[in-house]
């Protein structure tokens, strides 16, 4: 009986292995045989599992240090990057609000500020537009200032006929000021700005970006909950990444020429010492401060820098956002006035020469 059991058991699985490979046979010819929209459509949505699935499988292998540093170069290496600058703030029941825009083109770089604020309960604003070029002259451009001009007034901060006339000799009007007119104010101001040659400040801006890229001290403190979409991680900083910063630049050429302008200017053993992870924890714990980076999930772009700061009967908010590339938004003025000319015009205005 048993050895019939076992015959009649492997005469069954025989029949099985058989009915399964005529079913395989059946729908490989079955989809041989299918039209060509039916096979395009199969195609098309196993292809379409497999990229989603490894797309999924490459957005959450990515160690977070790593997403953040591919972040941070995508926004640095941009062509003809933009940028939006938002810092927001209440203190003592004021209220204001600041945006910088920045746009770059071969031409040149463009800056509108929009300054908003309530003061003593009403609102003010202004806009400045700043335009240079590459030949390092500058065109600036004021708009909106009547309210914020108003408040000034009423407040007794600058002089009605100071405000009036600086009013009237900015908004909608360029004014030029040129590189030799920026030389000559730096002279004028006791060269604070003449210390650094233009082959130092290149020497200095090598330096810390060498060292930078091999001591990014900025590091990934906890990843937080996606939003929109985007990876978000909470930042901090490594403190043996910032002291072998440090301690890395205080011997390059660009440090030297830094010292060359500032006498005494020294990065101590003492200091490099001084630097622990604990003492960054704390200050950043004790001043209230939490700085977020926004990245994408699949390429890890760079989306936005959020710094935040809440203390006693006070906030601040800042926030960096990547607008990609509007070369377009970069026009130099074809018609303007001299900055000499805004003077005269300014000061007579001022001293009722103008009249």
């Amino acid at each position: 009986m048993a050895k019939q059991d076992n015959t009649l058991g492997a005469a069954g699985g025989n029949e099985s292995s058989a009915e399964v490979t005529a079913e395989k046979t059946s729908l490989i010819k079955k989809f041989k045989n299918a039209p060509k929209r039916t096979k395009l459509i199969v195609a098309g949505v196993t292809g379409a599992l497999l990229i989603s699935g490894g797309a999924g499988a490459y957005a959450v292998y990515q160690a977070p240090d790593t997403v953040v540093a591919q972040a941070i170069v995508s926004l640095v290496t941009t062509q003809n990057p933009s940028y939006e600058l938002d810092l927001t703030g209440t203190s003592s029941g004021l209220d204001g609000s600041i945006q910088l825009l920045t746009y770059s083109s071969d031409k040149g770089t463009a800056l509108e500020l929009n300054i908003k604020a309530k003061v003593v309960g009403q609102d003010a604003g202004a806009t400045l537009n700043v335009v240079s070029d590459k030949g390092g002259d500058f065109y600036l451009n004021l708009a909106n200032f009547s309210t914020l001009a108003s408040i000034l007034e009423q407040l007794g901060y600058l002089p009605s006929a100071t405000i009036q006339s600086l009013s009237a000799a900015l908004t909608d009007t360029w004014v030029k000021v040129s590189a030799t007119d920026l030389t000559q104010a730096t002279s004028a101001l006791g060269n604070t700005g003449s210390c650094l040659s233009e082959s130092a400040s290149k020497q200095i801006s090598e330096d810390v970006q060498g060292n930078l890229r091999s001591n990014f001290f900025v590091k990934v403190k906890e990843e937080l909950a996606q939003e929109d979409g985007n990876r978000v991680f909470l930042l901090t900083l490594d403190a043996g990444k910032l002291k072998s910063f440090f301690k890395s630049f205080r011997t390059s050429k660009g440090f030297d020429e830094l010292a060359k302008c500032q006498p005494g200017l020294s990065i101590t053993d003492a200091m490099l010492e001084s630097i622990t992870q604990d003492v960054i924890d704390k200050a950043i714990a004790s001043s209230g401060t939490t700085v977020k980076l926004y990245a994408t999930a699949f390429d890890h772009k760079f989306v936005k820098l959020s710094v935040d700061v809440r203390s006693a009967g006070s906030t601040v908010n800042l926030s960096l956002k990547a607008n990609g590339s509007h070369p377009e938004k970069v026009v130099i003025p074809s018609k303007s006035v001299t900055f000499s000319e805004f003077l005269t015009t300014f000061y007579s205005s001022v001293l009722g020469a103008g009249n």
